[in-house]
């Protein structure tokens, strides 16, 4: 009776063993499989900006590296929070993944007290294009650098203006930033979009503004704008006549626009350095990184741990920023 028992025990554990494995055996060659349908790339921004433009080129080519489309989808609305909120809430299977520059995962988590989301438990995949912010002023104004624009705003306090895309953006954030450093006062001029600031600047109605190398390279090669420096650490391939912040003595300035793939909470370690290797590949075509080099980014793929890096330390810049200039999240 006890041969017999030990006996039913064996068949049981085995029949039990041998279910649990077939069990595994679907999870795992999906996650080997990888991807085996249309992956969604979430973009919070319209159609037709910086954010929208280097989704669109850097999908394309990982449509071609992955063998599945990568399409992409506007999900615009609260700053570029509202893709997040969607992405944190999509199944962590690599399927649903979202596209970001710094305001979203650096800047604005400190500018809301719930903004829906926490970047510290996204999941950084690749960083994808790099550029410096460009400011622009209206060649109207009687000066020719930034020395003499610092110049005019301290003989005249309160006469200078500069526009951005919203309160406490990342746009608004530098021209705050360079009051400080350059010591100097300007009146903030808060708009709906960069669009509007544009024509803000065009029609003389504000002074100067920081912005995108891509929303601004023709109206400065037209001689509508003119570029007075840029923020990156190296002087913008598409403006090689523009100096840096730091060639013109104010290094705290240095900082850069990046855009990266991130994806929810939880994905797996092997999914994201599957799309990791894949950025890597597709940001090595030629096709690719002229398209994208002509819009004024710089192509770079990273690992995810050199991405996570990049996004903490500018996070934490940030943050000491708004702390310093007592802005309080909403």
């Amino acid at each position: 009776m006890i041969v017999e028992d030990r006996k039913n025990r064996r068949r049981f554990l085995a029949a039990a063993l041998g279910a649990a494995t077939l069990a595994t055996v679907p999870s795992l060659h999906a996650q080997s499989g990888y991807p085996d349908h249309p992956i969604r790339l979430l973009v919070g921004a319209g159609a037709g900006g910086t954010t929208d433009i280097t989704a669109r080129l850097i999908g394309a080519q990982l449509t071609k590296v992955l063998g599945q489309p990568v399409i992409v989808e506007n999900k615009a609305g609260a700053a570029g929070t509202l893709s997040m909120q969607q992405t944190v809430r999509a199944p962590a299977d690599g399927y649903t993944l979202v596209w970001v520059g710094n305001s979203v995962m650096a800047i604005a988590p400190y500018l809301y007290k719930n903004p829906g989301y926490d970047p510290k438990t996204m999941i950084p995949v690749s960083l994808g294009t790099t550029s410096s912010f460009v400011l622009v002023a209206s060649p109207n104004l009687g000066f020719n650098d930034l020395k003499g624009m610092i110049a005019y705003g301290k003989a005249h306090p309160g006469k200078l203006s500069f526009g951005s895309n919203g309160v406490n953006g990342s746009l608004h954030l530098l021209g705050e930033l360079l009051k400080t450093e350059a010591g100097f006062d300007a009146l903030h001029v808060p708009f709906k979009g960069g669009a509007e600031s544009a024509n803000a600047i065009l029609s003389g109605n504000i002074s100067f503004l920081f912005d995108a190398p891509s929303s601004n390279l023709e109206l400065i090669r037209a001689g509508k704008l003119k570029a007075l420096a840029v923020t990156g650490p190296h002087r913008e391939p598409a403006l090689p006549d523009v100096p840096t912040m730091a060639e013109l003595g104010l290094p705290a300035m240095t900082t850069e626009i990046f855009f990266g793939l991130v994806a929810p909470p939880g994905t797996p370690d092997a999914v994201v350095n599957k799309l990791a290797d894949a950025m890597k590949v597709a940001l090595t075509d030629p096709t690719l990184r002229a398209n994208l080099m002509a819009t004024g980014n710089q192509p770079q793929s990273s690992t995810p741990a050199e991405f996570r890096e990049r996004i903490d330390k500018e996070g934490a810049r940030f943050q000491a920023l708004i702390k310093a200039k007592g802005i309080e999240p909403e």
